[in-house]
């Protein structure tokens, strides 16, 4: 019991010194803090939205220490809908991105997926304290990938496909946003639902669930935190960070999702785009050595490119 409860503060308390730290250095006023038109405007709603088309490309001829010619794309879109009117506060986000690499032939691999990504969050609020800024809030996201994955250089044998896996996680608790450019979600009890549909993948036990199973559930406390902010004219930082432990299976294993795009603008069609997402999941198995078993591991996925994006407001 000693060891539950001190896992419970090791997830809240950090995240509860933060939003009060960002509260302090907050001095916007009230209706600015909102992040959406005030309660006596017409409209009430703030759509936002990025789009981004990075590109990569190599050509060789006669070259004589060798090398593969290849065209890489990389894009991205997300969309943001808000709503506020009186205590009621509705936040919207959609998150898509894919990605991949054409080679010149280099055995059977001419096509390589470098993104992948479905994300959808939805957030209802009801404000509880008269400064606009907590709120008892019911929260959704989903997550998944548009198509097929492989271990290359094997590109046969499929290691993840759509709804495979895919994670709904939903739950009651309360939000903190002291800033347009932060928002701070915090449940002591969330459902997480992972999605095995494939029947090779479910029959295999891929990503947690019970071998034959299609799907896992787990109940746990859950913490998001969202950050969006200009670091200057040019350059913007997106972060999310998600926190996730289950109470009856491994308690104190926590699950986390970290994703972090970092923009730094050339001019106004122009940019250049960092985007990294770390993750671990106690229940997926990993196997990066055939003489090793597999186990749980540290994912790290990195994006590197220069590109079109547009912006609006």
């Amino acid at each position: 019991m000693k060891t539950r409860l001190f896992a419970i503060l090791l997830l809240f308390i950090p995240s509860l010194l933060v939003a009060q730290e960002i509260e302090k250095v907050a001095k916007a006023k009230d209706a600015a803090l909102s992040g959406a038109p005030a309660d006596t405007a017409k409209k009430h709603w703030l759509i936002q939205g990025t789009g981004n088309l990075a590109f990569s490309q190599a050509a060789f001829s006669n070259w004589a220490s060798g090398g593969q010619n290849s065209l890489g794309l990389n894009a991205f879109v997300n969309l943001k809908a808000n709503y506020r009117k009186m205590k009621h506060v509705w936040s919207n986000t959609v998150d898509l991105g894919y990605g991949f690499q054409f080679q010149g032939k280099s055995g059977n691999t001419l096509f390589t997926k470098t993104n992948d990504k479905i994300e959808l969050t939805s957030a209802y609020g009801y404000e509880i304290h008269k400064n606009k800024k907590w709120y008892l809030t019911v929260l959704v996201n989903f997550r998944t990938q548009f198509t097929d994955g492989f271990n290359y250089p094997n590109d046969s044998v499929p290691i993840s496909k759509f709804m495979s896996p895919g994670y709904v996680v939903a739950g009651i608790g309360v939000s903190y946003t002291p800033a347009p450019w932060f928002y701070l979600y915090m449940s002591p009890s969330s459902g997480r639902f992972t999605f095995v549909i494939d029947d090779t993948l479910s029959a295999h036990g891929s990503f947690g669930v019970d071998a034959g199973k299609k799907l896992r559930i787990e109940l746990g406390p859950y913490i998001r935190a969202d950050l969006n902010k200009d670091l200057s004219k040019t350059i913007n930082l997106a972060t999310t960070l998600e926190l996730f432990t289950d109470y009856f299976n491994g308690f104190g294993n926590i699950d986390v999702n970290w994703n972090l795009l970092l923009t730094m603008k050339v001019n106004k069609w122009l940019a250049a785009s960092i985007n990294t997402q770390l993750i671990y999941d106690n229940d997926v198995m990993i196997q990066t050595d055939p003489t090793e078993p597999a186990g749980p591991r540290t994912q790290f996925k990195e994006l590197l490119g220069i590109g079109l994006t547009y912006k609006f407001n």
